[in-house]
């Protein structure tokens, strides 16, 4: 596996469209928070050939610990609205999955530098 390819994988690496449909529900809720969510869309890790933005493109994340746990709890609110689509909170469940990784990640990061 290529040091690219194992980069990508990572998981405080996340894609464009993640990121922008996680700025989206957050944006009614907390505008502060999806504003440093979009704000980590700068430099993809893969720009495109013609250096048009692409939903395939991947960011590195830099977010704060207390960042990511409010993402995450605002994102499980979302899940519990009476009303909402099954596909979006099929989609909102993918994304919390990803968010929960990246804590994990940060997690690991700093046990490893307390080590």
């Amino acid at each position: 596996m290529s040091n690219k390819a194992k980069h990508l994988l990572t998981a405080d690496t996340f894609n464009r469209g993640a990121l922008r449909m996680t700025v989206a529900l957050l944006r009614g809720v907390n505008p502060r928070l999806a504003l440093s969510v979009q704000n980590q869309m700068s430099g993809p890790l893969n720009p495109q050939s013609d250096a048009s933005p692409s939903p395939k493109d991947n960011f590195r994340l830099t977010l704060k610990p207390i960042e990511v746990r409010h993402v995450v709890e605002t994102l499980n609110e979302k899940t519990k609205h009476p009303n909402a689509d099954p596909g979006t909170e099929m989609l909102i469940k993918a994304l919390i999955i990803d968010w929960v990784n990246y804590a994990n990640f940060l997690i690991e990061l700093e046990n490893n530098q307390d080590a």
